[in-house]
């Protein structure tokens, strides 16, 4: 069930920095205490609860957007201002593009225990980190691509990716109280860009020996659905 397309999202990830994305200093992040819960289980993605990429896209193409008579009505004023590079729209579509990308998968299976958890995503490669229970700080780990460090923050499972080129990554994991839901909130950014794509998906449990339906959400096409046959 679980592929791994970790060269293409690299693939992707390396079209977009080699279009002018500068590297960035690491983000320093503090975590909270740790107070670990359980994420164990199959999820699949809610579509009903969770962000629509093409209404994220709008929105920080309003903000730029904004942002741009701002300081145009602040060059016409000569009033001094602070500004910094605001990305095109082909930029804006690349990244909301590599977003799709790495959001894509809609299955994800949760293994964890008290020194480890490793989620499995569908058409993906895993999210893997070594954590002992109820220690708080980061693990990380560095390969030839970039950096990872992951960590409990409070009760929410952490992972910040780090591409030597400037890519920024982060996963934000967390359960609801009843145990149903999980939230994954998804932020891409580059060191040249104070406009981050964050994104929610919403997940519920499933059985996966039970029949249903697949659903994908893309830019170009929406929502499309198809009928999941068990196998034989």
């Amino acid at each position: 069930m679980f592929g791994c397309r970790s060269l293409v999202i690299s693939g992707v990830a390396l079209l977009l920095l080699l279009n002018g994305c500068a590297a960035t200093d690491e983000t320093i992040t503090e975590l909270r205490p740790a107070t670990p819960q359980s994420l164990a289980g199959f999820w699949e993605v809610d579509y009903s609860r969770s962000d629509n990429l093409n209404e994220q896209l709008s929105t920080i193409a309003r903000r730029v957007q904004r942002e741009a008579a701002r300081l145009a009505r602040a060059a016409e004023d000569v009033r001094p201002f602070v500004a910094s590079a605001l990305p095109n729209s082909n930029e804006l579509v690349t990244l909301a593009r590599l977003t799709e990308v790495i959001t894509e998968p809609t299955l994800l299976e949760i293994y964890q225990d008290d020194s480890r958890v490793r989620i499995k995503r569908d058409n993906s490669f895993a999210l893997d980190c070594a954590v002992s229970h109820g220690t708080t700080g980061f693990s990380q780990t560095v390969d030839v691509v970039g950096a990872q460090r992951c960590g409990w923050d409070a009760d929410q499972l952490l992972f910040e990716l780090q591409l030597f080129e400037g890519l920024e990554v982060s996963h934000r994991f967390s359960v609801s109280q009843s145990r149903d839901t999980l939230l994954m909130t998804t932020v891409v950014a580059t060191g040249s860009s104070a406009y981050p794509f964050r994104f929610n998906q919403y997940f519920t449990r499933y059985d996966p020996g039970e029949l249903g339906y697949r659903c994908e959400r893309t830019l170009t096409r929406g929502t499309v659905c198809t009928t999941q046959k068990e196998s034989p």
